[in-house]
């Protein structure tokens, strides 16, 4: 037979054995009797009953002084019949000690002393490290003002009256010197004004500088070393001299610039169309007209802010602050706007009735703050003879 049907024929019988076997072979022991004792139940009343029914207990022995005396007696030894022993000598008495005597002072008793308690030690204290913190500045909270205006103005004396420019009193005394008659004006200052609009929600803030306020001057690179100059010979002395004496011509420096400046727009006219030109957007900056030397940065920054200085977001509505206008102006020689001139060129972000008020508030700034002329070149006249200034939120542009 197959090894593997003998072990499986084995393992089978084992199994069939063990379950009908196992339980006979290997049955658990039975569990003990439970002990029974059968109790019977009794009211209060049966209970003090039988309390009562029961004999009272015979009184307590009273206790004798000697308890040996009133042990049982052991029962007589028996006399033994021996031969009688020779009586043992007495044994010598013992010598008796001699006491010591007493020291005349008697050693004290020391005393206990307490331990004294050591001092409790304080613990060293950690000397704190400076935290390194940005240096701030804290910046006031701008008084409130009715005006807001790119330059904050102080506020003028009571008794001085409001202007667009500062004007120093002069008084009806002129100096000796100077025998000079002048009409007298009374002295005059703009009104206060802020660079911007103050609410209540404005508070106080400390912006911390995130760059060092102060910083070390940098070295200045060093010198080289000089070479030696060989002395020249009296001849080029001479003639060196001769050149220094001779005065070199005067260059009209203002001439020259304005002769490049109008080379550059030249070319750059006529490079650039003319319907690219034209069809520019006024909201980027406005237009100055091309038929001059081109403005510098500078002069168009002084013109724009001296137009700023008079216009008034505050005024404005809601809708009319977020309306851009665009607002042309026709100057004169003498750096004043002509009044009949101004029109409103286009407007964006608003309502007509919101421009129309942007309209007015722009034509206002214009001519209060070119009442006493714009800083304007006048050799470049004919540049800036037609303007077109963007009026916004933000300020205005040219």
């Amino acid at each position: 037979m197959d090894k593997a049907n003998i072990i499986s024929g084995v393992g089978h019988v084992s199994l069939i054995l063990w379950v009908l076997l196992g339980d006979i072979l290997f049955s658990p022991p039975e569990p003990p009797e439970m002990a029974v004792t059968e109790v019977s139940l009794m009211s209060s009343a049966e209970f003090d009953a039988l309390v009562a029914a029961s004999p009272t207990a015979p009184p307590a022995p009273e206790q004798t002084d000697s308890p040996t005396e009133a042990a049982v007696e052991p029962p007589p030894e028996p006399e033994q019949t021996e031969a009688p022993e020779e009586p043992a000598p007495p044994p010598e008495p013992a010598p008796e000690a001699e006491a010591e005597p007493l020291p005349e002072t008697l050693p004290e008793e020391a005393v206990p002393q307490p331990l004294e308690a050591p001092e409790p030690v304080a613990p060293l204290a950690e000397i704190e490290q400076p935290i390194p913190v940005p240096q701030s500045s804290i910046v006031p909270r701008p008084r409130p003002s009715p005006r807001v205006a790119p330059v904050p103005q102080e506020a003028p004396p009571e008794d001085v009256p409001v202007a667009e420019e500062v004007q120093q009193a002069v008084s009806e005394e002129a100096a000796p010197e100077a025998p000079v008659v002048e009409e007298e004006q009374e002295a005059a200052a703009p009104e206060e004004a802020t660079t911007e609009i103050v609410t209540e929600a404005t508070e106080t803030e400390q912006a911390p500088a995130l760059a060092p306020t102060s910083s070390r001057r940098p070295q200045s690179r060093p010198r080289r070393a000089e070479t030696p100059v060989e002395q020249p010979s009296e001849t080029q002395s001479a003639s060196s001299e001769a050149v220094e004496e001779t005065p070199a011509p005067q260059v009209d420096t203002q001439a020259t610039n304005d002769a490049v400046a109008e080379a550059l727009a030249a070319e750059l006219a006529a490079a650039a169309p003319s319907e690219s030109a034209a069809e520019a957007p006024a909201a980027q900056g406005g237009s100055i007209a091309a038929n001059g030397p081109p403005m510098s940065a500078g002069e168009i920054d002084a013109m724009r802010v001296a137009v700023e200085r008079c216009w008034n977001v505050a005024t404005l509505s809601t809708e009319a602050s977020r309306t851009t206008v665009v607002v042309g102006v026709s100057v004169g020689q003498d750096g004043k706007p002509v009044s009949t001139s101004i029109r409103m060129v286009s407007s964006s972000g608003g309502s007509d009735a919101a421009a129309r008020q942007s309209y007015e508030a722009a034509r206002r700034a214009i001519l209060r703050c070119g009442s006493q002329g714009f800083p304007l070149p006048p050799e470049k006249y004919e540049t800036w003879k037609e303007l077109e200034l963007v009026f916004d939120s933000r300020g205005v542009g040219l």
